[in-house]
């Protein structure tokens, strides 16, 4: 029995300031990011995307700029083919309760410009350190952007639904963590999930 889900945000195009998100892998996870205006996303990405440079896009130009894990590219190149959706911010109790997790969050956002000029800085200094699936991935980063405080709902969500399942649910995700390479040691940051 999955987690009742409402309907998501409604289409718009994103303005500067936004956290913006897209399914990857078939919705097994999403991949998020900071709309900083100008047709450009600021993100984290993990490990497996740093391998090797960007592959050259008309779109991005000379606008792109890539610094150790975080990177801005244009909407194309970010979305990669999936569609757009933007994370909402202030939403009530119940209303967080019955959404999907890593879509939306209780917390207010801080303003535009505040959004923005975080992102630049992070981007600027590679200031957000390594890139962890658990403890510092992208939702983590947009969020953190968003309100000064680092979070990943979706990954709540997914620790969440192996508890709920026993101990034949933590075995499986033990099994996944050590499959994906993240059983080598966790380490805590800025998180609050």
């Amino acid at each position: 029995m999955g987690q009742p889900q409402s309907k998501p945000s409604k289409p718009r195009f994103p303005q500067p300031g936004d956290h913006i998100y897209c399914e990857r892998k078939g919705g097994l996870y999403d991949h998020h990011g900071i709309y900083v205006g100008d047709d450009m996303v600021i993100h984290l990405r993990g490990a497996a995307k740093k391998l090797g440079e960007l592959p050259a896009c008309h779109k991005c130009g000379d606008k792109r700029v890539e610094n150790g894990e975080i990177a801005k590219v244009c909407i194309d190149c970010f979305l990669d083919g999936a569609t757009l959706q933007i994370f909402d911010y202030g939403v009530p109790l119940l209303e967080f309760i019955a959404r999907k997790r890593g879509n939306c969050c209780q917390r207010d956002s801080k303003p535009p410009h505040e959004v923005i000029s975080t992102a630049t800085d992070l981007l600027e200094r590679n200031g957000f350190g390594p890139y962890d699936m658990l403890t510092n991935n992208c939702e983590h980063f947009a969020v953190y952007c968003k309100t000064g405080s680092a979070a990943s709902y979706q990954i709540a969500h997914h620790i969440e639904g192996v508890i709920a399942t026993g101990p034949a649910g933590m075995l499986a995700g033990a099994t996944v963590a050590v499959a994906c390479g993240v059983s080598k040691g966790v380490r805590k940051t800025s998180s609050s999930w």
